[in-house]
Order: structure tokens, then sequence, then C-alpha cells
């Protein structure tokens, strides 16, 4: 018995140590996985720390560097929160003063006012002039407008006091005035400052960038067209001293003072240009196999076209592999005859043209293969008649653009050959409940609609190298002004003509702007001025609004090399678009 109970005592002694041990153990895991909680913990914050500083260092490296001196300085300054001082210059405008008081005089920090004004001596000391050390802390630009119509082409800092000048923000009124020796007139609406302009090419208006839009034209300043070079404005800047120690203060300055719409980001700037007809065959292919380059006729104006976010072309001729340029109405291109378009840095190839499927529709599906094997897109045609309905949707800098397009003509004469259908590649057929489904559906998911027609040509050329005025208008029968002013109706933005082997005049309609032919870009019409003149449509979008095109002349020489209009033939051309509105 004894033994026994001895043994159920070790038992039990056994059992207690095991029982005592367990919980002790527990303990010491929990407090380790604690502990460890507690370092993860740490290490997550200090890493996020550590990026904060390198995100804070780089998106504003003079600031945070000032910050830090302070922070981490021996000689700590008392004033850090006690209130700045600001003194302006005898040159600056009495103007502008005001509109720094007014912008900053209520601004406080823990109960005390941020800044404060003082005659001279101030922390921060306010000019014209531009100097080492010195920060801009006002900057504002006014661009040169006129009306979309306008023949005026540039405009100098000596031409401003012949000008009849309006501005809708008259802050800096006076001290324009005197610094450019001109009269402006201070009128209260957008509405009125465009009707206004129309009046005469006279009239010029000194707008922001906020006022911009595509009814309005902007005259580049000294040769300078301000959206792509912000020298093409009246830059106005004011310039401060500033002391390391005080930099992390300069945003808060400039934040709070009103310009009215002078800034803009130009990384959402969005570019596009748009050219007329193509057509690598005939005479110009065999000039181009003469020289020997593949290039030849972009030589010229391939850089300028390439610059553009997106570049569009509508290509008529399919490329046929062993194509034999001939004089007759039906087209091909040879194959490496491509690069013209390669140098023209091509995006988008417009699909609508009547001579694609000259060679057979096998060859227009073996062009768009081409096209899709480089990255490029298509509209207004396609591999089948659903292929070539498609709306093309491209998103270009915050601005969703949508492209349509048609061949209005043969849809008309029911002449199927250039049309794409069921297993058949071709053009994009036209009908007016068509058009109006698409621009419904494109306006539910693009900012802009910008719809093109192949429409009926205009053929009244003259016999030689004279100017004849009729192909400058929109056709009367049929009716190309009713089909295209019904797209701006149903809501397009822009309406474009890609047809026209002459260009023809542009207008402004209801919510729109249409342009009813753009002319030749690389195609051999070298007998008539009419068609060696053209257009290139460079659309400037911006945060998904259509505020700017800039209407650039063209011109093809009779060795069909293509080049920027000279002045003289610009100016003609123009003139002569603005006699057939």
């Amino acid at each position: 018995m004894i033994n026994h109970d001895f043994s159920r005592l070790e038992l039990n002694i056994e059992g207690g140590k095991e029982k005592g041990r367990r919980p002790r153990r527990r303990n010491l895991e929990m407090g380790s996985v604690k502990v460890f909680s507690k370092r993860v913990l740490l290490s997550l914050f200090l890493l996020a720390s550590f990026f904060v500083i390198v995100f804070l260092f780089f998106s504003d490296r003079d600031a945070f560097l000032a910050s830090s001196r302070y922070l981490f300085s021996l000689k700590r300054k008392s004033y850090i929160y006690d209130t700045f001082t600001i003194s302006f210059e005898k040159e600056v405008p009495e103007e502008f003063k005001n509109l720094f008081v007014d912008g900053l005089k209520d601004i406080e920090f823990n109960g005390k006012n941020r800044f404060a004004f003082k005659d001279k001596g101030g922390d921060f000391v306010i000019s014209l002039e531009e100097g080492e050390g010195k920060e801009v802390v006002y900057s504002k630009d006014f661009i040169p407008v006129g009306h979309l119509y306008s023949l005026t082409t540039n405009i100098g800092k000596e031409d401003l006091g012949n000008k009849n000048v309006y501005m809708l923000d008259g802050d800096l009124k006076d001290f324009l005035e005197k610094q450019y020796g001109m009269s402006v007139s201070v009128l209260d609406s957008r509405e009125k400052l465009v009707s206004k302009l129309a009046e005469s090419d006279n009239n010029i208006a000194l707008v922001s960038f906020g006022t911009l839009g595509y009814d309005l034209k902007v005259i580049p300043f000294d040769g300078k067209y301000y959206l792509d070079n912000r020298e093409g404005g009246i830059a106005l800047r004011f310039y401060s001293s500033v002391k390391d120690e005080d930099a992390f203060i300069l945003p808060v300055m400039t934040r709070h003072i009103d310009s009215s719409d002078g800034s803009f980001d130009s990384e959402r700037l969005a570019k596009v240009n748009m050219g007329g007809v193509v057509a690598i065959s005939r005479n110009l292919a065999r000039k181009m196999i003469n020289v020997g380059s593949n290039t030849y006729p972009a030589d010229g104006i391939g850089k300028f076209l390439a610059d553009a976010d997106l570049t569009h072309v509508s290509n008529e001729a399919s490329f046929v592999p062993g194509c034999t340029p001939t004089a007759s109405m039906t087209f091909c291109t040879k194959p490496e005859h491509i690069e013209v378009l390669k140098l023209s840095g091509v995006d988008i190839v417009e699909l609508t043209g009547n001579h694609n499927n000259d060679y057979g529709s096998k060859y227009s599906a073996s062009t768009i293969k081409t096209y899709k094997d480089l990255g490029w897109r298509y509209f207004g045609g396609g591999l089948d008649s659903e292929d070539a309905s498609k709306i093309l949707y491209e998103e270009v800098k915050g601005s969703k653009i949508a492209f349509l397009g048609y061949n209005y003509y043969d849809s008309v004469l029911n002449n199927y050959g250039p049309l794409a259908g069921k297993g058949k590649s071709g053009a994009n057929a036209y009908s007016e409940e068509k058009v109006k489904k698409d621009i419904a559906e494109a306006k539910k998911n693009a900012d802009i609609v910008i719809v093109s027609f192949q429409f009926q040509e205009c053929y009244c050329y003259p016999d030689g190298d004279v100017i004849y005025p009729i192909c400058y208008k929109p056709l009367s029968s049929p009716d190309q002004k009713g089909v295209f002013r019904k797209a701006i109706d149903l809501g397009a933005n822009i309406v474009v003509g890609t047809q026209a082997h002459q260009p023809q005049t542009y207008e402004l309609y209801n919510d729109g702007v249409i342009f009813y032919g753009l002319g030749n870009l690389f195609f051999d019409q070298y007998i008539w001025i009419g068609t060696r003149q053209g257009l290139v449509l460079t659309h400037y979008f911006y945060e998904g609004k259509h505020i700017q095109t800039k209407v650039v002349p063209i011109y093809m020489g009779k060795d069909f090399k293509v080049n920027l209009a000279t002045k003289e033939q610009g100016d003609l051309l123009l003139k002569l678009l603005k006699e057939a509105r």
C-alpha cells in the first residue's frame, strides 16, 4: 500500500512539474511574439518614414533642405512662427501690390498673421528684376489671340500699339499699357470678347490659358506659338531674393496669390496632328524610285508631323508587293514606301478612302495587318464591315478622344467596291442613322468626338497653273454643309473632310468646328496650285476640352516635296479659304 501511494505521489509530482512548466513556456513564447511584433512595427514605421522623407526631398528639394537645416541647426531662429515681412521695389506696379496684399493679408498661423507689409527692408523684397538667388513669386502669361477666322499669323511687341487690345482681367491693365505702349479695353464676358475679335483682324485679346477655346486663334508672339513654347506669350514675372531658411514659406506665399488661370500643366496638354490625302502612287512613286529615296516627299515635313502625341493621316492606297506605278486611276503603293509614314510619326491611319480596294480587298486586309504589326491604330475602315464600323478611342494625357470615319460618297452611290462587307475589308459605309448611333455612343465614352468623312471630291480645276476658287467652298450638291453640320448637331466636337484634294474652308458651327477639306498631304497632283496647297490641323486638348486648333498651311512643290508653306503661300491660302466661307 505504501509503495503504491509513493508511486502515485511520484506521478503527481511529475505531473505537477509538467503542469508547472507549460504555462511558463507559453508565457515566454507570448512575450517573444510581442517583442517580435513591436520590432516589426518599429521597422515598418522607420521604413515608411524613410520613404516619406525621400518623397518630400524629391517633391520640393529646396524647401526640404531649408526646413532640415532649420530643424537640426544649433542656431535655431525664434521667428519661425513669427510674421514674415514683405516689401516692394519702386518699379512694382500698384495693381500688383494690391493683388499681393489681398491674397496674403488674412493668412494666420497659431493666431498670428503669417505675412505683414512694410515700405522697405522686408524679409521678402518683391521686384521685376531677375537675378542670382531670386525666386519667382508670381507668374502669369498673357496669350495673344484673335478670332478663329483671323488672318493674323504673328504679332510682335512693336505691333501692340497699333492693335485694338482687349482683356477680361483688368487687374494689371495700367501696368501692361505702360510697359507695351498699348491701349487696353476691358470686357466683362468671354462672349463679348469673341464677338469683338470677329469684327476685325486688327482686334486682338490678351487672355489667360483658362480662356482659350477652339473659337479663338492663338497668335504667335515674335514667332513663337504659346502652346508649343511658353515664350509665345507676354510673360509677367515678379521675383524676390529668398534666404535658405525662409524658402519653405515661399510655396505658401505663391499659392495664395490669384493668378486667374494663368498657368497649366504641360503634361496634361495633348497635341494631335491630322493630315489629308495620302496616295503614294503614280508620278510620286516614280519620282521616289528615280531619286532612290523611300522617304522623299516627307523629308521636309516629317519632323513637323511627328511632333505630336498622336499623328493621323488618311491613306488611300494599299501596300502591294510588286506594285508598279502607272498613270491610271487604280492605285497601289510599294511596301518600302511605308517609310514615308514612319518618318511622319504616324500613329493612326484613316481608312475611309475610295482607293484602298483598287487591287482587291486582299491587299487592303494585308495593309491593315501591316499597320497592326507596327502598333498603329486605324478607323473608318477595317477587315470586314463589323471591324470597319468600330469607334477608335485614344486616351492621351488625360483626354479621351473618339475617332469616327465614314465613306459617304460610295455609300450614297451604292458603289460597294471600296466598302467593307461580310468577310471583305474596306471602308466604313455611311448612313445618317449609323452616324447618329455612333456619335451617341462615342459621347458616352470619350471627352472629344472627331468625325471624318470621305465626301464627294471637287474636280473643277482650270487648265494650267492658276487659281480656281470654286473648290475652296463646300459642295452644294450633294449638300456637304448639311452633312457635316448634322454631325455637329448630333454631338461631334470636330468634323473633318479628308476627301478633298484641294483644301476647303472651315467654320465655327453651334458647339463645334468644321474643316470641310484638308487637301493633299502626299500625292502627285502638281499641275494646279489648289492641289499643291494643303492643311495640317494641330488640335490641342486639355483635361478633356478642345482648347485650340492650329490651322497649318503646307505646300507641295512641283518636285513633289512637301514643306510647311512660306508666309506668302500660307497667307494666300488662308485668304482664299476666308473668301470661300
